[in-house]
Order: C-alpha cells, then structure tokens, then sequence
C-alpha cells in the first residue's frame, strides 16, 4: 500500500473498533462502515484537486486481497474490502468484508489496535515505509519500559513486514538509506516519536536490525480530547516559527487543526499587545495552556462579580426604602455576635429575608432586640 491508501485502510480499522461491551462481552455483530464527508476527504488528501487521486487510490484498495493456504495444496482468497463508494456530495464510503473479521478481531485481542494519538502520528507521515515502520513499533507498546520500545527484526522478515519487492534495494547500502533512513528522519521530525535503529551481524554480515523508539515526549492520552481528528499536517506557514513536531504535539493537545487555529489566533493578538520578544515560546505556551480559554474565563468571572455587586446594591436600596421605619429603635444598639453559630444564624435569617423582600417577624424582632436600624445592618454585615 501507499501512504495514502494506508490511511484509509487505518481509518477504516478505527472505525470498526470492535470493543468487548461492559454488559454483554460480545462484539458488535456487524462491522461499521466508514464515512468520510467531502471536507474530511480534502483534509486527508490535500485541498487541491484530489478527486483524480481519490479514484486511483480507491481502486488500489479493492485490488487488496489475502490469500489463506491449508497445507494440502488449497486456498481462500478475500478481498479486504466489501464495497468502497463515493457520492460528490455525500463523501467517502468503505465497508470491511466480512470474512475479514477475524483478522481484524485479532489486532484488538492480541492489543495491536491503534490509539487517536498513534493514529495522529501516523497521519503526519507521508512514506509508506514510515508508516510501517511506526506501525510495527506501536504494536510492541505493550511491552515499553521506561518509555521505550525495542523490538528486533530479522533483515529477511523486515522486507516482508516492509513489503520491499524481492529484487529491490539489494544492497544493503541502499537498503539502509531508501527503506529505513530516509523514513526514521520523516518520523523523527514530523511526529512525537524517536526512533533509531542498531544493525546486528553473523560474522560481518548484517542479519538484522534493532529497533528503539523513544515515547517520552508522546502526548498522554488523558491530556488530549477524546477525539483527535485525523487531517494533514498544518502548512509551515501557519506554524508562526514552530518547529513541526510542537506543531504536531499541539494539534494532538487541542483535538482538531481548528481548535489550533483558533488558539494560534488568540496567541498571535496577545503577542502583538505584549510585543513578546520570543514569539515560538510564547506560542506554544499560550496554546499549549489555552490562553483563549483562561482569558474568557477571566472575564467571565469579573463580570459574575460585577453582576453580584449589582444585583447586592440592587437589595440593599430596595431594602432600605421598604423597611427603613419599620424598626422601633428604643434600645442601645447591640452588634450580632460574628464569632458565635447562634449570631451568624441571625444575621443569616435577617439578610435573606431582605434579600427577598420579605422582611419576617423574626427578622424584624431581632433587628428590634439589637437596637439596629435595616440600613446599619446592612452597612455592618450586608458584605458578610
């Protein structure tokens, strides 16, 4: 497969995600079919003229088959799709065969399925060998310690898991620099992973490769939305001086290219206010922490508390003008006790009733037993 074949086919695995039910531990009976709407087809393909692509790619995926033999000279062999169909204006449609559910099951019994966030990385990739490449690492995360995963492969087994044709790359040389150079730089650079690799030699001839790949700067999955969107990487000219894997850590943070945007655009603003001098650390801090977010929150509360002041001085006036005389003052005036449950009830009982107006019997007779007028009270305590 091509890079942008392998993206569909890595979409339409996480679309089945067949996981076991709480409640019933079965598997969801039928498979469910991928729908990919127009915008989202111009995000995984580009927003130029995809559809020539689209055809092409579409019909290398019907063309996928596996073959199953039985040790006695028989075989089966399975289209991995059942149907793929595109309406201009309804989108993408792709549907697993059926007889492919095993197959499939396998991936997520044996925990080889995809996360979002491996999904995001694998998107930003546009080597097939990389894509591979990080795919086989992934399926060994279970086994990370230390926030590394190391898996070796045999040269002869890796040309098959790679799917490099029989006569190609020959040399080892060549081999090193087409298949396995080239795409480690492409997914050291574009995604949250480091990987490198180590040759291992019978005699002086390289049998096989040792693979670690770093995770410690993956994004974790309890930081991120439940939903990362899967879309092409941002053009470098939105990155603002951002190197391509913040860019790529940032997107995963927020979800979606247009959470990011709407972030960057706020963070742009504030920079140019402040005339920041360092604009890619303010950027990503101002994006990473959700700036947008944390200002509006701000106003959000200084207006509650300009509210609450209004809506404080509104029963304060209201209170005074309808029981300004109803308190017969022939007593020395007598503060509540602040300190004490019994006066903080008081108080408490006195205040919601001129709160609602509703100046009670009680209310008005504790007012009377403490010599204090409804407008020294709520000078002394309408604040408390």
């Amino acid at each position: 497969m091509n890079a942008l074949e392998m993206r569909l086919f890595l979409l339409a695995v996480a679309a089945v995600n067949p996981h076991l039910s709480e409640k019933d531990k079965y598997y969801d009976h039928e498979f469910k079919e991928l729908h990919l709407k127009p915008g989202e087809l111009k995000a995984i393909f580009g927003n130029g003229s995809y559809l020539t692509r689209l055809e092409e790619v579409c019909d290398g995926l019907m063309e996928r088959t596996i073959k199953l033999r039985d040790g006695k000279g028989g075989f089966v062999i399975y289209t991995v799709f059942d149907v793929i169909r595109y309406k201009p204006k309804d989108g993408l449609r792709i549907q697993f065969n059926h007889n492919m559910r095993p197959f499939l099951l396998d991936i997520y019994e044996s925990r080889k399925g995809y996360t979002r966030i491996g999904l995001k990385q694998i998107f930003q990739l546009s080597s097939a060998y990389a894509i591979r490449l990080l795919e086989l690492m992934l399926q060994y995360r279970g086994t990370m310690q230390g926030k590394k995963i190391v898996r070796h492969i045999e040269v002869d087994d890796l040309r098959f898991l790679l799917n490099v044709d029989e006569g190609k790359y020959k040399l080892m040389a060549e081999f090193k620099r087409r298949v396995l150079d080239a795409p480690l730089r492409e997914i050291n650079q574009r995604t949250q992973y480091q990987l490198s690799y180590e040759p291992t030699k019978t005699g002086r001839k390289i049998t096989g490769f040792t693979f670690t790949m770093d995770c410690s700067h993956v994004t974790p999955d309890a930081a991120v939305k439940e939903t990362i969107a899967l879309e092409r990487a941002l053009p470098k000219r939105e990155w603002h001086g951002l190197s391509e894997q913040a860019i790529n850590k940032l997107t995963t943070l927020c979800g979606s290219n247009a959470e990011f945007k709407r972030r960057m655009e706020y963070a742009l603003e504030l920079a140019e206010k402040r005339n920041v001098k360092d604009l890619p650390a303010f950027l990503y801090k101002a994006i990473e922490q959700d700036y947008r977010k944390r200002d509006a929150d701000i106003r959000a509360a200084v207006e509650r508390e300009v509210q609450a002041k209004a809506d404080n001085a509104a029963w304060e006036m209201d209170a005074i003008k309808m029981f300004g005389d109803a308190i017969a003052l022939d007593v020395e005036e007598e503060p509540f006790d602040t300190t004490s449950e019994m006066g903080c009830a008081c108080i408490d009982i006195i205040k919601k009733g001129l709160k609602e107006r509703n100046l009670t019997f009680t209310g008005k007779r504790l007012l009377e037993q403490h010599g204090m007028s409804v407008a020294r009270f709520i000078e002394l305590y309408g604040k408390v």
